[in-house]
């Protein structure tokens, strides 16, 4: 029978926000941290097809982060086992009436009535919300929802880069009718539609599509853009991102390292300043760890202004 092997290792709060970053930033499916509950140790763990490839991995990851510890624990596990060794790291989440549930976990945690609920089991490759930047995203939808109660049937929702499809399925839960998500890999929109699958009680099918962003976007006005992307995307296609906002919309960028937060910021006002001067904006961020989001909502300026 064939094995993988896991390797893990307890490592500092400090090394555990820096791996957290690098992890994010590379889109590894391999590595992931781990703390168990409040004020219990961080863990580095790995799952990988053999041995070779297992050393070869920790010891590329020990050139970039030389602090790692010496002493990693490696186990094999059989593969019977291996598929769902990731579900000990994977949480029920919940803010206010949204809840996110780990579809292991479905017999044993009961949301309160009329709770906005989602079951999800995307692996390790693409996340089942439990990473801060889809919390962070998710906080900003729910607001979207609470200061905007009255009009869900007619709001279009935008995710950019779904992933695993948790935030286009949140908005379905809350009770949104238009939602087109997408993400340009493949894999990551297979999830979707399993994800999909596996909540029956959702009333909307948000639509998911394979698409980058300049073609994701064309031709679309969201009246709530969520991208949770990372830096290095957000700043490049800025401008196509800014002309998908519908008047009086709402943009939550998510995927932001705190200390990348000012960069974005600037960039964005400023692009927003030239390219939409008919447009007040209003800016909020929040932080959740070491990262962070940035929220821009439009409203149009007095004409007899100008």
């Amino acid at each position: 029978m064939s094995t993988q092997i896991e390797l893990r290792a307890n490592i500092s709060n400090i090394l555990a926000d820096l791996l957290e970053g690098y992890f994010h930033e590379s889109e590894t499916a391999a590595w992931g941290i781990l703390q168990r509950e409040p004020g219990s140790p961080f863990e580095l763990f790995g799952f990988f097809p053999d041995k070779t490839t297992a050393e070869q991995e920790l010891s590329d990851l020990q050139k970039i982060f030389p602090d790692l510890p010496d002493d990693f624990l490696c186990n094999e596990i059989e593969d019977a086992h291996w598929q769902n060794a990731y579900k000990e790291y994977i949480q029920p989440w919940s803010d206010r009436t949204l809840y996110w549930i780990p579809l292991w976990e479905r017999e044993h945690v009961c949301p309160p009535a009329g709770a906005a609920t989602v079951y999800l089991d995307a692996g390790m490759a693409f996340g089942t919300g439990s990473h801060e930047t889809t919390r962070l995203c998710a906080r900003r939808l729910l607001d979207f929802r609470e200061a905007r109660a009255q009009s869900p049937e007619q709001a279009l929702i935008l995710d950019a880069g779904c992933g695993s499809g948790v935030l286009a399925l949140s908005a379905a839960a809350l009770g949104y009718k238009c939602i087109y998500a997408f993400d340009n890999d493949p894999e990551a929109i297979a999830v979707c539609h399993e994800n999909r699958r596996q909540n029956e009680h959702l009333l909307t099918d948000p639509a998911f599509a394979v698409a980058d962003l300049p073609s994701g976007l064309l031709g679309r006005k969201a009246d709530l853009l969520l991208a949770n992307i990372q830096t290095d995307v957000l700043i490049p296609f800025s401008d196509v991102i800014i002309l998908s906002i519908a008047k009086g919309g709402v943009l939550a960028l998510s995927g932001i390292l705190e200390k990348e937060l000012e960069q974005v910021k600037t960039h964005y006002q400023s692009r927003f300043a030239d390219l939409r001067p008919e447009d007040a904006v209003e800016i909020d961020s929040r932080t959740d760890g070491e990262w962070s989001d940035l929220q821009i909502s439009l409203r149009e300026t007095d004409p007899s202004l100008h």
